[in-house]
């Protein structure tokens, strides 16, 4: 696959489109630098607020358009650019030049490890990347897939040390996954993963990371403090239909945390009211038997303007403020 993906873009001007979280920033980090010395050129887009890539999105002078863990929209062919799709969730879409998914992977940069690198890479910095991404779309420590967890206790194993923690009982975490916070601090802060996304193009290895040595790795901290404020604020939660839901305004991106911090025996919803569109977070409980993702998706062609999808126990949807009221009549319903 790798091959495929090297002769598409060979001498050509690429656009590189990936979601604001974790797992797209690593994902379209892992994918810049394997492509990097053979296109001509290569610009970077992330989104997040709309899980889309429209035309508007795309430079005039493209040649290759390039999603990785976000869908392209059904208007992207009229540009008639070449159009690959990396992601571990199928599209609906067909006659991408080259297609690359895997719906069981935990995340999109294990489909990158796995289909395009091939899985024994030794590159240290590439695991850095997979297992950053792994983690960030809710990998479980104990299923790291078996030689990724082999390769990174060899190449990386300050980064796969076992700590304890004391929180929600978990037992341990590992080393490594005290960076999915910090990016995604670009999302929470910047509704963007721009900042994240620039940083792992720049480097070659992670030590700049992990030991604060790189302009923007500081500049992310910069705002940790901040953030830890706002997590920490009072939500009023109601009932409806078996979910719990609250609606916050809030300038930063912290509907996700939130939920995940409020959870307890019943699906929640965290919904964000900023410049008239509502922005939501989805959460179930780990316990139940319920696809967050497949009950966000009956709703996209229901009510005007909403788009929204995820996976099991986690998802995320946008509509405009006016179609609110529609929501939650539709809600009752489902």
């Amino acid at each position: 696959m790798l091959q495929k993906l090297i002769q598409l873009v060979k001498q050509k001007r690429v656009t590189l489109c990936t979601h604001w979280d974790t797992d797209g920033v690593t994902s379209a980090a892992l994918i810049y630098h394997l492509i990097k010395n053979d296109a001509k050129q290569v610009n970077t887009v992330t989104k997040g607020k709309k899980f889309l890539i429209e035309p508007e999105d795309v430079k005039q002078e493209t040649d290759v358009i390039i999603c990785t863990d976000i869908q392209p929209s059904k208007n992207l062919k009229d540009l008639k650019k070449k159009i690959v799709y990396i992601d571990h969730h199928p599209t609906t879409e067909k006659g991408f030049d080259l297609t690359i998914y895997d719906e069981t992977a935990q995340s999109t940069t294990l489909v990158v490890f796995e289909k395009i690198m091939g899985n024994t890479t030794k590159n240290p910095y590439y695991l850095f990347l997979t297992l950053l991404g792994f983690f960030g779309d809710g990998g479980d420590r104990e299923n790291i897939p078996a030689e990724l967890h082999v390769l990174s206790n060899q190449l990386i194993p300050e980064l796969m040390q076992k700590r304890d923690s004391f929180y929600n009982n978990k037992g341990y975490y590992y080393e490594i996954e005290r960076y999915v916070s910090l990016l995604n601090l670009g999302k929470r802060v910047f509704w963007s993963g721009d900042i994240p996304l620039e940083l792992l193009k720049s480097l070659e290895s992670y030590e700049p990371i992990i030991y604060n040595l790189h302009p923007l790795t500081q500049e992310l901290y910069k705002y940790k403090s901040e953030m830890r404020e706002i997590y920490e604020q009072e939500i009023e939660l109601k009932e409806l239909s078996g979910i719990n839901y609250c609606i916050i305004s809030n300038e930063r991106n912290v509907q996700g945390v939130l939920a995940a911090k409020h959870i307890n025996d019943k699906p929640i919803m965290v919904l964000n009211e900023k410049e008239g569109e509502i922005i939501g977070s989805f959460r179930v409980p780990e316990a139940s038997d319920f696809d967050a993702g497949e009950f966000l998706n009956k709703f996209n062609n229901k009510i005007n303007g909403f788009l929204g999808g995820g996976h099991c126990k986690a998802g995320g949807f946008t509509m405009p403020k006016e179609a609110l009221k529609d929501f939650f009549e539709l809600l009752k319903k489902e």
